[in-house]
């Protein structure tokens, strides 16, 4: 974890005194964050973030399950199924898969059934490099079974490859709507039921306390409430 330099004194904080930031405190604080999340918060994290405060990004990885606990990360922003016993675990959001494709891609010019989805080529985002997951499981139960050119590790670079191919894309709905956005891409319902994606945030106990740490919960708190209302 990134050590407290020094102190800062509230009145350095100009107008983000209001931001209930304690005086004494100038920190860096490392957020471990799916792809998905660091896309859809870190901007608005960092523009709200206050003088003497450094936020530091981290994607998942090998050995998340020990971060919190041993002080390498001081929150942890995903979908968290199975945490650590000693953990906090708050939800933020509820989110769900869509598809997304290129414009004027085939898939677009009739009704999109799960007999035309399956037909197609997909790209899965997978930072541990799966190829199938519950989609196929759903698709196995109606006898059928997907075409899958390969997988990528980040969203961003599924929705690269959508937009620069006739692959099919499948993304979480409000936490890459910018990206999808921007990218000009459209998108469609699944034809069928998934289950939904809980992004919750975790951190150790001992941080429970700690005036800088409930100031960085409830930024990224704030965040999330933003993205429920669009």
């Amino acid at each position: 974890m990134f050590a407290p330099p020094g102190e800062l004194d509230l009145a350095q904080l100009g107008h983000h005194a209001d931001l209930d930031l304690p005086g004494a405190v100038l920190r860096g604080f490392v957020i471990l964050a799916s792809d998905a999340v660091v896309t859809a918060v870190s901007l608005a994290l960092l523009k709200e973030a206050p003088p003497g405060v450094t936020l530091h990004f981290l994607p998942e990885g090998h050995g998340d399950e020990r971060a919190l606990r041993e002080g390498t990360a001081d929150l942890e922003v995903t979908v968290i199924a199975d945490p650590a016993p000693e953990t906090r675990v708050e939800p933020l959001l509820t989110d769900r898969a869509i598809g997304v494709v290129r414009p004027g891609h085939p898939l677009l010019g009739a009704p999109v059934t799960a007999a035309r989805l399956a037909a197609a080529e997909h790209v899965i985002a997978s930072r541990r490099g799966r190829t199938s997951g519950p989609v196929d499981e759903v698709l196995a139960g109606m006898g059928l079974s997907r075409r899958v050119s390969g997988s990528v590790p980040t969203f961003g670079a599924s929705l690269l490859a959508v937009r620069e191919s006739d692959l099919v894309g499948m993304t979480p709905e409000r936490l890459t709507r910018p990206l999808v956005e921007a990218l000009g891409l459209v998108t469609f319902p699944i034809p069928f039921e998934l289950p939904e994606m809980t992004l919750s945030m975790a951190w150790h106990p001992r941080n429970d306390d700690d005036p800088a740490h409930a100031w960085l919960r409830g930024r990224v708190r704030e965040v999330f409430e933003r993205l429920e209302s669009r």
